[in-house]
């Protein structure tokens, strides 16, 4: 999945390229292979959202779930209103069984992004793995609030197994 969305930058045939191989490669499950082509990326655009949203989803395949938060890090820095970098640090950080650290993160998330519907997704993941089934249920009731989708995801779930049974 592209992360082009509506952002003005217009980038060069070469970076938009890259782009779309390392997007087709992470498809085909070929992580390496999408790291490489993403580092062929010119120096210029080494730094823009859209790079390093698409290397963090590569380390995440990868399971290098230290270089994703710190990537995740450098990225919610640079760029303040991309929330996905503060979704995928906490994200990491919950996979390196970082819990209380990724629920803080998302916690001093910006005030616009604790309104998104994944944000209290994942704070419920967090809390229900952390053993806090009341935080849990309160951060799951917001997140179908805000987009009742969420719903069906987290019946599935296996971080939010405690609040069905």
């Amino acid at each position: 999945m592209l992360y082009f969305g509506n952002r003005e930058k217009t980038y060069l045939f070469e970076t938009k390229r890259s782009l779309r191989a390392a997007d087709g490669y992470l498809y085909l499950g070929l992580a390496d292979e999408a790291l490489e082509e993403l580092a062929a990326v010119r120096a210029e655009d080494q730094l823009e959202a859209v790079v390093l949203l698409a290397k963090i989803r590569a380390l995440l395949h990868l399971r290098r779930w230290k270089d994703a938060e710190t990537l995740s890090a450098e990225g919610a820095e640079l760029h303040k209103r991309e929330e996905e970098f503060t979704v995928q640090r906490a994200f990491a950080l919950h996979q390196q069984r970082e819990g209380a650290k990724a629920v803080e993160v998302l916690l001093a998330a910006p005030e616009w992004i604790q309104k998104t519907g994944i944000l209290h997704y994942n704070l419920a993941c967090y809390e229900a793995r952390l053993g806090d089934l009341n935080a849990a249920r309160q951060c799951i009731d917001a997140a179908i609030q805000i987009n009742a989708a969420i719903k069906k995801s987290a019946k599935a779930d296996p971080d939010l197994e405690a609040l069905w049974n």
